[in-house]
């Protein structure tokens, strides 16, 4: 980039001979063409040859606006045969009339013309220029006032085609999508497998205990257990089932106590299998008293049989109650996914963000359950937000996946929440190192990471950034020191929600 204030000093000296008002700017004045580049290319021959020789494209305009020179490079990368299709044409007109959103883009609010309003030079990649057939490409431009004799003259802007960046970029964060869906898949896939091992273990436990069960009845019509008989003790199976099913249970001292009392009765009584018998009873907080009623209305040959029947009723209901709560447990799971990803929803909706970020708190479950402690100061009369769900949410994971990989795995994560005027605010806060002064400015940059090569793209907090801040409407910002590090969204409770990037 040509950037050296004596050569642009040089190249403005030919812009305009005559002093004109500052701060001026006339979208519809033309210039005469000619003479501004015959000054231009004559007056200085190293001026000359660096614009023909650099790949950027470079021009320069007046106080109006019109362009007064202009390299190769500016009209090849714009489209057009040659320098003089460009002198004096009014340039925001020309190439820079519309926003990236199709949007006109008023010449009293162009970014290029900032060296004028403000005398300073700016820097700008996040819009496009037009070419001579209508189309538009992704350009980066750098705008320098110019003075001469204290006088400003005019500006000279050098800009690039950033298409090819720009392409690079999003296959680069689409990568990290991919990566990010990579860990919440292996998130779910760790999450699911506990109930799901679980489920598994309870329904062949259940396969064999209807097996027994299924035994025990035909052994107590074989013994010839008459119907009053059968009658007490599935009155009975009916009283333990209901209470294994709806007791809060006992204290482990309590059952290891009652266990106890359970087996000697067992053991009083001949019972064969005393031990498994006392631990299935105790679930049921089954008493000696009931088991002398029912020892009492039974034939004492029959005794032995009913009691394991009874056992294996509680057994199988217990285990079928297992099934339920672990193949819940793996419905809720999906369904906070589903919820976590907006799945079956209109893309833009009214959030609720508590909602969204306790989603994501269940994805990365797998990673906080190592020794993180989650701490949260909800607003619950936080209004919700009309955003992108499932983009906000990839927001939360970035910023608590960070948070996690900070803290090295251990330590607090706090999460608040609260309402600022007319917007909602997040706080994620971690109890880790901190990040180091010197490049809290650079966190969000694209491609800029700390962490160490290949374990991670850069792009994470750069995709927050572009979800809260031109997704969402909102604002992000971050502060650190040693020992803790906050990030802070803001997201405009009225928000619309905006579909460009």
């Amino acid at each position: 980039m040509i950037e050296d204030d004596l050569l642009l000093s040089k190249i403005m000296t030919s812009m305009d001979k005559e002093p004109r008002s500052k701060n001026r700017i006339n979208k519809d004045a033309q210039v005469p063409r000619q003479p501004a580049v015959e000054n231009l290319v004559g007056g200085d021959e190293l001026v000359r040859l660096l614009l023909n020789s650099t790949g950027e494209g470079i021009y320069g305009v007046d106080l109006d606006g019109n362009c007064t020179f202009a390299n190769p490079s500016c009209a090849k990368l714009l489209g057009y045969e040659s320098v003089e299709q460009l002198l004096g044409q009014h340039m925001h007109n020309l190439v820079h009339h519309t926003r990236p959103n199709g949007e006109p883009y008023p010449v009293e609010e162009c970014r290029i013309y900032q060296a004028y309003r403000e005398h300073q030079g700016t820097n700008v990649d996040d819009e496009v220029m037009f070419s001579a057939d209508g189309s538009s490409f992704p350009a980066e431009y750098w705008s320098y006032p110019v003075e001469r004799e204290g006088e400003l003259v005019g500006c000279v802007v050098t800009f690039v085609d950033i298409s090819e960046r720009r392409r690079v970029e999003e296959e680069l964060r689409q990568t990290e999508k991919m990566a990010a869906l990579g860990k919440l898949s292996a998130g779910l896939a760790h999450e699911l497998n506990n109930p799901a091992a679980a489920a598994g273990r309870a329904a062949s436990q259940l396969v064999e205990a209807l097996n027994e069960l299924q035994s025990a009845n035909v052994k107590l019509a074989r013994m010839g257990i008459e119907g009053d008989q059968w009658d007490s003790l599935i009155g009975r199976a009916h009283e333990f089932r209901e209470r294994s099913a709806n007791s809060p249970g006992l204290s482990p001292l309590e059952a290891s106590d009652h266990e106890e009392e359970l087996l000697s009765w067992l053991d009083a009584h001949s019972i064969d299998d005393g031990w498994w018998m006392a631990s299935t009873l105790v679930t049921a907080e089954v008493q000696n008293e009931e088991l002398d009623a029912i020892a009492a209305a039974l034939p004492a040959d029959l005794l032995d049989a009913a009691v394991a029947w009874l056992c294996w009723i509680i057994n199988a209901n217990d285990l079928a109650a297992d099934v339920v709560k672990s193949t819940r447990g793996i419905s809720d799971l999906v369904n906070d996914f589903k919820s976590y990803t907006y799945m079956d929803q209109a893309p833009l909706q009214y959030v609720d963000i508590h909602a969204g970020i306790e989603d994501t708190i269940t994805i990365l479950g797998h990673k906080l359950n190592r020794g993180i402690e989650v701490v949260r100061e909800y607003d619950r009369d936080l209004p919700q937000v009309q955003v992108l769900g499932h983009e906000l949410n990839q927001a939360w994971t970035n910023i608590i996946d960070n948070a996690i990989d900070a803290m090295g795995g251990r330590g607090t994560l706090t999460i608040r929440t609260y309402r600022e005027g007319e917007q909602a605010t997040v706080e994620i806060a971690d109890n880790g190192p901190g990040i180091p002064e010197e490049i809290q400015s650079r966190i969000f940059d694209p491609f800029f990471t700390t962490k160490d090569v290949g374990e991670g793209t850069g792009l994470g907090l750069d995709v927050v950034r572009r979800i809260v801040t031109n997704r969402c409407n909102g604002q992000i910002d971050c502060r650190s020191r040693p020992g803790e590090t906050v990030f802070r969204v803001r997201i405009p409770i009225a928000s619309a929600g905006r579909v460009g990037a």
